[in-house]
């Protein structure tokens, strides 16, 4: 399916007592820290992949500590296959633990910024509208917040279920940097999901956008020619129609990216959130 709605849960920054307070203090190429009061932990230097990501921050919602050795400390490391970050070092009231290694099984990555040039960080990509995200066509932005907010001003049924009209729509350029990076994403690897490749969803794309949600929903697209199209598609699927409908959705932005050398040449994603 193409859509995705969630409702951020209360308990979203419950600490998780046991467990979490292993990380107060980590210290491998810098001092990296734990903040209990709202899960999050900020690591200066990450190896993803061969890729060396700084300044890394993630909310740890729920994860599994495999073990500890006192072997020489390593890099800190994420396996994105296993979900598996390795800490090569840090204290823990007065102790130094050495290559703890964690399951991460919830988590939503805040930040990440790419330390080698022409590399790009997860969920940052250019907030500007720009043919490279706009698949060209003029008057994108216009021509979207009007269809979406025409859709939105009218009752109507999208698929068994009727919707009173809505309240417009806003633009948000931290929704369309989240978009933008989505649709760059599947055009560039030739898939329409809205899970990435390295495994985010729409959710921490936006947070790591800047978009702080209490609740978002997101649909992709491919091989539309126009905004109209595109919207024409959503419009007449019930789980699109529903996440455009959802009267609890304040702001939008949608992105296409094109490549002419994937299967559908467009890919759409449009991203729905409320702070």
């Amino acid at each position: 399916m193409n859509i995705w709605t969630v409702k951020k849960s209360s308990a979203r920054n419950a600490v998780i007592l046991a467990v979490l307070s292993l990380c107060v203090s980590l210290n491998v190429y810098g001092a990296s820290t734990f903040d209990p009061s709202n899960s999050r932990l900020s690591i200066p230097s990450l190896s993803v992949n061969g890729a060396v990501y700084q300044d890394v921050a993630v909310i740890l919602h729920s994860f599994t500590v495999l073990g500890v050795d006192n072997g020489a400390p390593g890099a800190d490391t994420f396996d994105p296959a296993n979900n598996l970050l390795t800490l090569g070092a840090f204290e823990f009231q007065g102790n130094t633990y050495h290559n703890v290694r964690v399951r991460l099984n919830a988590v939503t990555l805040l930040a990440a910024t790419p330390q080698a040039p022409g590399t790009t960080p997860p969920g940052n990509t250019a907030g500007t509208l720009s043919a490279a995200n706009t698949c060209s066509l003029s008057q994108f932005q216009t021509d979207v917040m009007a269809l979406v907010n025409q859709a939105r001003a009218s009752s109507r049924m999208c698929g068994n279920t009727a919707f009173p009209a809505a309240a417009p729509l806003a633009w948000n350029n931290k929704l369309f940097n989240a978009a933008a990076g989505q649709s760059a994403d599947m055009a560039n690897n030739n898939y329409v999901a809205h899970t990435s490749l390295d495994g985010r969803t729409p959710g921490q794309r936006m947070t790591a956008a800047g978009y702080n949600w209490s609740s978002f929903g997101e649909n992709v697209a491919a091989g539309q020619s126009s905004v109209s199209a595109a919207m024409a598609d959503w419009m007449s699927s019930a789980g699109h129609c529903s996440t455009i409908m959802n009267s609890s959705y304040q702001d939008v932005a949608v992105a296409c990216v094109a490549n002419s050398n994937s299967t559908y040449r467009t890919y759409w994603t449009m991203d729905l959130g409320r702070p």
